[in-house]
C-alpha cells in the first residue's frame, strides 16, 4: 500500500479509536510517527516512574481492543496499550525494561514536515475531519501536545520498531503480536 493510503489508514483508525480527538491529537499522533518516543526516553528514571504510576491506575481486567496499534506508514513504530498488557500478566517492570532499552528513533524533522504536508493535503481533500487551515499552525509547535480533553482515555508507550527481531521476539512471547 502506498504511505498517503496507510497514513490515511493510520488516522482513520485513530478517528475510530478516538472519534473526538482533535487537531492536537492528530499532531501528537504524526509527531510520535516520526520521532518515536525518543524524547520521553531520554530520561529513564522520569519515564519509569510515569510508567509505574499509569500502571498502577490501570484495573488489569481484560481490555478492548489490540495491544499493538501501528501508527507510522512504515509499520515500524507503533503504540503499545498498556491495558491489554497488564490484561495478560505482563509485569511492569519487564515492560518497563523492554521499552527503555529499546533503540532510538531518531526521526528527522524533514520526514514530519512532508508527513504533516500530507495530512494537510488529506484535511484538504476532506478525506479527513480537519480544517486544512488550522493545521499549518500545528506544525511549528516545537513541545510535543498533550492529548485533548474530547481525546478520552489512553495509556500507551511508543515502541521505536516492533520489526525488530529482539523486539518483535518479545511482542510474540508476551502475546501481543498482531
Amino acid at each position: 500500500m502506498d504511505d498517503k493510503l496507510e497514513l490515511l489508514a493510520i488516522i482513520k483508525d485513530e478517528l475510530r479509536r478516538h472519534p473526538r480527538m482533535g487537531p492536537e491529537d492528530l499532531r501528537k499522533l504524526i509527531t510520535q510517527s516520526v520521532f518515536g518516543g525518543d524524547h520521553l526516553l531520554e530520561d529513564a528514571d522520569r519515564f519509569l516512574r510515569g510508567l509505574r504510576r499509569e500502571w498502577a491506575a490501570l484495573s488489569g481486567k481484560a481490555a478492548d481492543g489490540a495491544a499493538i496499534q501501528r501508527i507510522d506508514p512504515g509499520g515500524k513504530t507503533a503504540r503499545l496499550h498498556l491495558a491489554p498488557c497488564k490484561a495478560v500478566g505482563i509485569e511492569v517492570s519487564a515492560l518497563a525494561d523492554f521499552l527503555v532499552s529499546q533503540p532510538r528513533k531518531r526521526g528527522r524533522r524533514a520526514v514530519f514536515d512532508a508527513r504533516w504536508n500530507d495530512v494537510i493535503a488529506l484535511a484538504t481533500r476532506a478525506r479527513i475531519p480537519f480544517d486544512p487551515h488550522v493545521l499549518p499552525d500545528l506544525a511549528a509547535l516545537e513541545a510535543l501536545p498533550h492529548h485533548s480533553a474530547g481525546y478520552g482515555f489512553a495509556a500507551y508507550r511508543i515502541v521505536n520498531d516492533i520489526t525488530a527481531p529482539g523486539i518483535a521476539a518479545q511482542i510474540r512471547l508476551w502475546g501481543l503480536a498482531e
